[in-house]
């Protein structure tokens, strides 16, 4: 993770992205400078979601949100200007932050490489309204404006939710690996390092 300070771009300021579409009340920006907000919003869905029924101490929130917060940086800010492109969207409602979702290519348009989407999360007071879907959706549109046919995920083959509403955006699995690494909150107060098996995703934008 990067340790370096960090100053926020000064191009490209956040664009908002008002949604039309059917049942949406909320909007969808683009945020490339301030991350800390949703760091936070994501320590609290999906880092708490990991937890189980096990709540977090103090010192696993601080040491979630931290590397939450680098890791975003690291991403979507830092090395935004270079070949590579990432764009993180949040979902808002009002000043509220009630999803986020992030897509990553790593190289220039035309290597054969496929573009990710990650750090996909819904605050508890944003689902059942559509939220996770369209932020995926919006991933997609600007994976087409870079020009890009396909959009690759990873997903813990254990994260059943989230399985099937990847399948129902027409996301399906290419491949399978059992050796990945994940953090998880244990009990006695620690992040630790586990082996977990997770399925990569792929949905052809061309197929509608």
């Amino acid at each position: 993770r990067i340790a370096a300070a960090y100053v926020p771009p000064t191009t490209r300021a956040r664009r908002s992205l008002q949604l039309s579409a059917k049942k949406i009340d909320f909007v969808v920006e683009e945020e490339s400078r301030d991350f800390l907000d949703v760091s936070s919003v994501f320590l609290d869905s999906f880092w708490a979601d990991k937890a189980g029924s096990q709540e977090l101490t103090a010192a696993q929130r601080r040491e979630l949100r931290s590397g939450q917060l680098d890791d975003f940086r690291r991403r979507y800010a830092l090395r935004r200007d270079t070949r590579r492109k990432a764009t993180l969207f949040v979902a808002k409602d009002g000043s509220t932050i009630i999803g986020c979702a992030g897509v990553e290519l790593d190289g220039a348009v035309g290597e054969n490489l496929v573009p990710v989407l990650s750090n996909v999360a819904t605050a508890r007071e944003g689902r059942r309204r559509g939220v996770a879907t369209t932020l995926v959706r919006e991933a997609e549109k600007r994976v087409r404006e870079w020009g890009c046919t396909e959009m690759d995920l990873v997903v813990e083959e254990s994260n059943k939710p989230a399985r099937n509403l990847y399948s129902k955006l027409g996301y399906s699995v290419i491949s399978k690996d059992t050796a990945s690494d994940t953090l998880v909150p244990t009990d006695d107060g620690r992040i630790a390092k586990q082996t977990t098996t997770t399925l990569t995703m792929r949905r052809d934008l061309n197929g509608g």
